[in-house]
């Protein structure tokens, strides 16, 4: 059944955005009376039926309603912007259908990107939730490096970091064991983290690790770090 987005599904009947409603009467052709599901993205999943189709606006009537508890097991990842917004884009699309609860873009000191265009991000993860039918829609947040470390000091959360150096002090993420809860990843931009930068996530409680001994480009590292997490869960 087709699967949309729509962010209050408290209404017994509304209108869907202009984005969704073109889909329907233009790329899926569907008609009055076909029965549709539709997620807020906050665990609420609805089933409807098309009232009324128009090219930019369609109907619909709610029919049952449904809700699904958050996992009590979620990854947060925090990864620094990529010069390309390409691959962040890339990125956000991919975790969002493997799963992750949060992605936040810190900005780094060698960070070459200080401007996140979150309206475009939550865009690409709305129609990833889409693809993936799930219910849950991650928040995509930007924050200061320090700033995100301040405001994640005092969870007890399991805390990791990704940092090239220092490799004869590091854990591989492959023996690190399974999770029993949430769990933290901090990724870096392309020229890594600074030292300065590594010692204050350590001092922040984060734990060093190793993807292995092929350097990765920064959103292939987050990937590799959200599909760990979802093998270990």
């Amino acid at each position: 059944m087709p699967y949309f987005y729509q962010e209050n599904l408290f209404q017994d009947s509304f209108s869907l955005p202009s984005e969704e409603s073109k889909h329907i009467s233009k790329a899926m052709r569907l008609t009055t009376g076909d029965e549709i599901w539709i997620t807020d993205g906050k665990g609420n999943l609805a089933k409807g039926v098309l009232t009324n189709v128009f090219k930019e606006c369609c109907e619909v009537e709610i029919l049952e309603r449904f809700f699904k508890e958050r996992s009590t097991k979620n990854l947060y990842l925090a990864v620094a912007p990529t010069k390309n917004p390409d691959r962040m884009e890339w990125l956000v699309e991919k975790a969002v259908e493997i799963g992750v609860a949060q992605i936040s873009f810190i900005i780094c000191d060698r960070s070459e990107r200080k401007h996140i265009d979150l309206n475009r991000l939550h865009r690409i993860a709305v129609a990833a939730l889409k693809q993936s039918q799930e219910v849950w829609l991650p928040e995509i947040k930007t924050n200061g490096f320090l700033q995100y470390l301040s405001e994640n000091n005092n969870i007890t959360t399991a805390k990791y970091i990704a940092y090239c150096d220092d490799r004869e002090q590091t854990v591989e993420i492959g023996n690190i064991p399974c999770a029993n809860n949430d769990a933290i990843f901090l990724i870096g931009p392309e020229g890594d983290f600074t030292p300065q930068e590594f010692i204050a996530a350590q001092e922040h409680g984060f734990q060093h690790v190793s993807f292995g001994e092929k350097i990765l480009r920064t959103e292939t590292a987050a990937l590799f770090a959200v599909c760990w997490f979802a093998i270990k869960n």
